[in-house]
């Protein structure tokens, strides 16, 4: 009897962890982007960027969380495209730049990882 009760609790856990890491994604997918958020703000704040192109910049991220909430992929790679060549264009510090690109790729991890 006991060690019924035993497998199933351990059955029920394994039930619960499974269905806690199918709905872990989208938190993470959350969460890359507001990372993504936070860092593109700081990294703006020390750019050479003039203020039409930091709203721009900031266009192209309200258009990449829209397009990654409503599922919209081509908008989206669209808009870190975007954002991508601002990256690159050498306005912003080293150091933010590379924080800005690993946030992008977590956020293209985590939307690999939902499909």
């Amino acid at each position: 009897m006991r060690t019924r009760n035993l497998a199933i609790i351990l059955l029920t856990a394994v039930l619960f962890a499974t269905a806690s890491l199918s709905y872990a994604q989208p938190g993470q997918m959350k969460d890359a982007i507001e990372q993504l958020a936070v860092d593109m703000h700081v990294g703006l704040s020390r750019s050479t960027l003039n203020e039409q192109q930091k709203a721009q910049f900031l266009d192209d991220f309200r258009e990449l969380r829209e397009a990654h909430q409503n599922h919209q992929m081509f908008a989206a790679m669209r808009a870190a495209r975007s954002i991508r060549t601002e990256l690159n264009s050498g306005a912003f510090q080293p150091e933010d730049r590379q924080r800005i690109q690993q946030d992008l790729q977590q956020i293209k991890e985590a939307r690999e990882d939902r499909t």
